[in-house]
C-alpha cells in the first residue's frame, strides 16, 4: 500500500496532461572507502562485479548517455601490476567502452571554470583535496557537476590525514570519510568482500567488493533523503575491525538538489503545477511503465521508482521556488 502522500495525490491527478518537463540537472557525489574498489587488481580478480561498479557510475552520474569526464590523481601503482584508484586502465576501458571521454591528469587550472567543461570529475589521493579545493568542488556540483572521491589511498598520509583533507568538501553535504583503515588482505590477493547493497541504484547487482585497508563512509545526515549509503560491507572473517563490528559502509551518494530540480514544466517556478505534474508520475510508479513521460524525469534519485522519496526531495525544491 502506498503512504498517506498518494491518497492525497490520487485525488488531485485524475487526467492530467504530460506535455512540458525539465530533465533537471542535479549534482551528485560518489565517496568510495577504498581505492581498491576500482582498481586493475579488482577488475582482474572480479572483472564481472567490478564492470557493473563502473556501470552503476556512469548510470548514476550521466544516464548512460556519452560524457566527458575528468581524472585527477597521484595515487600510482603499489603492491600489485596495473593502476589503482581512478587510474586504472581496465576502468578507463571500461568508461571508454560506454562511450564516454576519459581524461587523466591534463594540464589544466583546477578552477570552476575548468570543471564546467566535465559531466564529472574522479578524486583518488591527494589531489583536488583541502579547504580551498572543496569551495571550487561545492560551487561545481551546486551546478550540476558530479564528483567522485575514493579514499585508502595513504597518499595524504594517515588515515585521519585523508579524512581530514577530503571531508572539508563532503561534510558540506552530509558525508564523511571514517579516520581509521581496516580490514587489510594477507597474502597476495585483494580482500574479496560480502556487499550488502541498499536501495540505492549505485549498489544494483553489486554482491562483492575487492578491499585493502580502507576507510568507512560515513552519512551525517541520517534523516536527509539526498544522502545515502549505497553499498555496506560484510567484513567477517577479516582484521583488523572496527569497533562498531563488522558490517560498515563503504560507499555513499549525496544528490544536490538545485533550485530547478522540481521545475518539470520548466516555467521557471516550483509551484503547484509543478506539483500536478509530479503527483501523476507518482500515481504510475515505475519507470518503466509504458505511459511514463521519457527519462522518467520526476525520478530524483534515479532508483527506477517515482515514490515517497523522490516527493520528499520535490518538497524541498518546493520550498526554493524561484529558480535562479
Amino acid at each position: 500500500m502506498r503512504s498517506c502522500a498518494a491518497r492525497l495525490f490520487s485525488i488531485l491527478t485524475t487526467s492530467i496532461a504530460l506535455a512540458q518537463f525539465c530533465d533537471a540537472s542535479n549534482g551528485r557525489i560518489i565517496a568510495m572507502g577504498d581505492e581498491w574498489l576500482l582498481s586493475d587488481r579488482a577488475f582482474a580478480q572480479q572483472p564481472a562485479q567490478s564492470t557493473q561498479l563502473a556501470d552503476n557510475i556512469s548510470k548514476f552520474f550521466a544516464d548512460n548517455e556519452p560524457s566527458r569526464f575528468l581524472v585527477l590523481s597521484n595515487s600510482g601503482p603499489i603492491n600489485f601490476p596495473g593502476q589503482r584508484g581512478v587510474l586504472g586502465t581496465a576502468l578507463k576501458d571500461r568508461m571508454l567502452a560506454l562511450g564516454h571521454t576519459w581524461e587523466v591528469n591534463p594540464s589544466v587550472p583546477f578552477t570552476l571554470a575548468t570543471l564546467r567543461q566535465y559531466r564529472g570529475v574522479f578524486f583518488s589521493g591527494a589531489v583536488g583535496s583541502g579547504s580551498t579545493n572543496a569551495q571550487v568542488l561545492e560551487s561545481y556540483v551546486r551546478e550540476g557537476g558530479n564528483v567522485l572521491v575514493m579514499a585508502g589511498t595513504g597518499d595524504i598520509g594517515g588515515p585521519a590525514s585523508e579524512a581530514s583533507a577530503w571531508n572539508f568538501f563532503l561534510n558540506k553535504f552530509g558525508l564523511s570519510f571514517g579516520d581509521a583503515w581496516f580490514a587489510i588482505k594477507s597474502g597476495g590477493a585483494l580482500l574479496s568482500v560480502p556487499a550488502l547493497p541498499s536501495g540505492n541504484p549505485l549498489g544494483k547487482l553489486i554482491s562483492v567488493v575487492e578491499w585493502d585497508n580502507g576507510q568507512t563512509v560515513i552519512n551525517l545526515a541520517p534523516d536527509n533523503p539526498l544522502v545515502e549509503i549505497a553499498v555496506y560491507g560484510n567484513f567477517t572473517g577479516f582484521s583488523p575491525l572496527l569497533p562498531s563490528g563488522a558490517v560498515q559502509p563503504i560507499i555513499g551518494t549525496v544528490n544536490i538538489l538545485t533550485k530547478c530540480l522540481g521545475d518539470l514544466n520548466n516555467d521557471g517556478i516550483v509551484d503547484d503545477a509543478d506539483f500536478v505534474i509530479f503527483a501523476a508520475a507518482y500515481n504510475l510508479l515505475l519507470c518503466a511503465d509504458g505511459t511514463m513521460p521519457a527519462g522518467c524525469p520526476c525520478d530524483f534519485n534515479k532508483d527506477g521508482f517515482v515514490d515517497d522519496v523522490d516527493f520528499q526531495i520535490f518538497i524541498q525544491s518546493y520550498g526554493l521556488p524561484i529558480c535562479l
